[in-house]
């Protein structure tokens, strides 16, 4: 994931565009070094929210049945990762 900032972002689009199209590259904005949005190509943001809904459709599931099985035994049962991509690269690190 490319950090970039707000000002970057805004003088440099085109080029960031290119980055996401061409690499797959994913661009996370940020504002005095704190992130605030996220740009992705489309596969990639299709990916994340077939994740965010089966997420969400987990906990629902979760909250009707925990009365029967432990967030444990669930966690097994769906072998759930719960890592974040903290891979964090500049603008600097891609020559086109």
């Amino acid at each position: 994931m490319l950090a970039v900032s707000v000002g970057e972002v805004k003088n440099k689009l085109s080029y960031f565009l290119h980055l996401i199209e061409s690499q797959k590259e994913s661009i996370q904005i940020t504002r005095h070094g704190k992130p605030i949005a996220f740009i992705t190509d489309k596969e990639t943001n299709d990916k994340f929210s077939k994740q965010a809904l089966f997420s969400d459709s987990l906990e629902e599931w979760r909250n009707k049945y925990s009365h029967l099985f432990t967030n444990e035994e669930i966690d097994r049962i769906f072998d759930r990762d719960r890592t974040i991509d903290s891979d964090i690269r500049h603008p600097e690190d891609f020559a086109i």
